[in-house]
């Protein structure tokens, strides 16, 4: 008896180890460097900070999010400046443009 419930124990902690790595959740580079036009310093996005502090859909499901992934100064701007905003965070160029 004691055998089938230690190994029922030990079957059940396995699989629930298997689902927690199955389920977890990629949450991409820790930091992303969005490259500008020629001449300019890239903005250097600092991915996991914001992921602490946001969820993902704040930025991914917004309207100005650019689905294709195309990075351009309005973009990056339109969706970055209004957040850092309202949030009060950073705003000076140098602050991303590194």
């Amino acid at each position: 008896m004691k055998k089938m419930v230690l190994c029922s124990a030990l079957a059940l902690a396995v699989a629930l180890g298997a689902f927690g790595m199955a389920s977890a959740e990629d949450k991409g580079p820790a930091e992303i460097t969005l490259k500008t036009d020629a001449g300019k310093k890239p903005a250097v996005f600092p991915h996991a900070k914001h992921q602490a502090k946001q969820k993902c859909d704040t930025c991914h499901k917004s309207p100005n999010f650019p689905a294709d992934k195309k990075w351009s100064m309005k973009v990056g701007h339109g969706l970055c400046q209004d957040c850092h905003k309202k949030e009060k965070g950073p705003m000076k160029c140098t602050d991303c443009h590194k």
